[in-house]
C-alpha cells in the first residue's frame, strides 16, 4: 500500500537525510505537502538523547495535523546512528490525511534507509510519545506476552500448587489427601465420621483455594432425597456425600452415594482443575483412613439430576437378563444323496425279477448238473 500513493520525498528532503546520517541532526520532523514528502523542521541535539526527548519531540506534534518524526537515538549499529521512527496521526485529523500518512509511511522508511531505523511508534495522542511511554513500551517489549484469562487461572493453579507442596513439613498435624497438597479440616473429618457412623445423613465439602485446604461447607441430620437438589450450588463445584434410604427388593437398606457436582462452565477453570484433582483423593480418605463403606460414586452437572429414581437406579443398576433362544442344530458336512430304489421287471409269469440276477451255484465249487 505505501508504494500505491506514489508519493516521493523532495530534494530538500533528500539532502536532509543524507546530512542527518552523520549525526549532526537529532530530530527531523516530516510531513506531506502537494503529493510529496517534506522537511517540516529538524533539530539539532543538545544533551543525549533522553535528555532531549521530550523537550524536541513534543513541540512538533499539533493536535489536528499528522506528521512523521525521525529521532536519533546515541547509540551506533553498523555505521550510522540508530533512529526511531514516530507515526503521529491525531484523531482530529481527517480520515484522508490518516490514509494518507499510513500508506506512505514505508516509502518514507525505504528512502530514510530501513536499516537506520530500530522502532517505529505509532499514536494518536502526544503522551504516547513522551520518553516515559517509550520506555514503558521498552519494558513491555522485553516481557513475556499477555496471558489470556484461562491461561492465568492454569499459571496462578500451578504456582499454588507449587508453595504448597514447599510449605508441607513433617510435623503437620492434618491430615493430607493422597497426591493434593491441600490438607482437610478437622471438623470435616468429624462430621464425616459422624455420617459414617449414620449419627448425620448428610456432609458437603468444598475447597477453601485462598487459604488451600479442604473444608466442610454444610451438613444435614435430616435430609430427603427430594431436598436434596436445594442445597446443591448451581455455580461452583462441591463433594456431597449423602446416607441414601430406600427400600430394595423388600429389604431396608442405609448406604453411603459419593456425589460430585461441577456445573460446567459457570465455575471457573481454577475451580474445576481442582475439584477434579482432589475427587480421588477424597474419596480415598473416606474409605480408607475413615474406613467408609461408598456404595457408589456419582458424577453430576446440575442438582435437579438427584431424584429418588436416579439415585436407585445408580445404587442398584438394573441387570438385563439374555434368555438364549432355541437355535437348530447346523446340518451334517458335506452333500447328502439320496437313496432311490431299485428298478425291477416282470417275467412271463407275473413275478419281479431283479434287473441283475444272482448266478445260482452249487453247494459244493466246481460241480454242475450233468445234460
Amino acid at each position: 500500500m505505501a508504494h500505491q500513493t506514489g508519493i516521493q520525498p523532495s530534494d530538500d528532503l533528500k539532502i536532509a537525510f543524507g546530512g542527518a546520517s552523520g549525526g549532526a541532526k537529532r530530530l527531523l520532523k516530516i510531513g506531506i505537502r502537494d503529493e510529496a514528502m517534506v522537511l517540516v523542521k529538524s533539530d539539532d541535539p543538545s544533551g543525549s538523547w533522553e535528555e532531549d526527548f521530550d523537550a524536541k519531540v513534543q513541540p512538533c506534534l499539533d493536535d489536528a495535523k499528522p506528521c512523521y518524526i525521525l529521532y536519533r537515538l546515541d547509540s551506533v549499529h553498523g555505521e550510522s546512528y540508530e533512529w526511531l521512527l514516530f507515526a503521529y496521526t491525531p484523531e482530529q485529523s481527517t480520515v484522508k490525511d490518516r490514509m494518507l500518512y499510513a500508506a506512505t509511511r514505508s516509502t518514507l522508511k525505504m528512502e530514510f534507509g530501513g536499516g537506520k531505523v530500530k522502532e517505529e511508534l505509532f499514536g494518536t495522542a502526544k503522551s504516547e510519545f513522551t520518553l516515559e511511554a517509550y520506555k514503558a513500551h521498552l519494558l513491555a517489549a522485553e516481557g513475556p506476552a499477555p496471558l489470556t484469562l484461562q491461561e492465568q487461572e492454569l499459571r496462578s493453579l500451578a504456582e499454588a500448587d507449587i508453595q504448597a507442596k514447599t510449605e508441607i513439613g513433617t510435623q503437620t498435624r492434618h491430615s493430607h489427601l493422597h497426591g493434593v497438597s491441600f490438607p482437610i479440616e478437622e471438623k470435616a473429618l468429624t462430621y464425616l465420621t459422624k455420617l459414617k457412623e449414620k449419627k448425620i445423613v448428610y456432609v458437603q465439602l468444598s475447597i477453601d483455594i485462598s487459604d488451600e485446604k479442604i473444608c466442610l461447607a454444610t451438613h444435614k441430620e435430616e435430609l430427603t432425597v427430594g431436598d436434596l437438589p436445594s442445597i446443591v450450588p448451581n455455580d461452583h463445584p462441591r463433594y456431597h456425600l449423602f446416607l441414601f434410604k430406600h427400600t430394595y427388593e423388600g429389604d431396608y437398606l442405609e448406604q453411603i452415594v459419593f456425589i460430585y457436582s461441577c456445573p460446567g462452565y459457570k465455575s471457573s477453570v481454577k475451580e474445576r482443575m481442582l475439584y477434579s484433582s482432589c475427587k480421588a483423593a477424597a474419596i480415598e480418605i473416606a474409605e480408607t483412613n475413615l474406613q467408609m463403606e461408598i456404595v457408589k460414586k456419582i458424577e453430576i452437572d446440575d442438582g435437579s439430576d438427584l431424584t429418588a429414581d436416579f439415585l436407585l437406579d445408580e445404587v442398584h443398576p438394573k441387570s438385563i437378563i439374555y434368555k438364549q433362544q432355541f437355535m437348530r442344530p447346523p446340518p451334517p458336512r458335506g452333500r447328502r444323496r439320496s437313496k432311490s430304489p431299485k428298478p425291477t421287471t416282470e417275467n412271463n409269469d407275473g413275478q419281479s425279477k431283479s434287473p441283475n440276477p444272482v448266478r445260482e451255484t452249487n453247494s459244493r465249487e466246481g460241480s454242475s448238473e450233468p445234460n
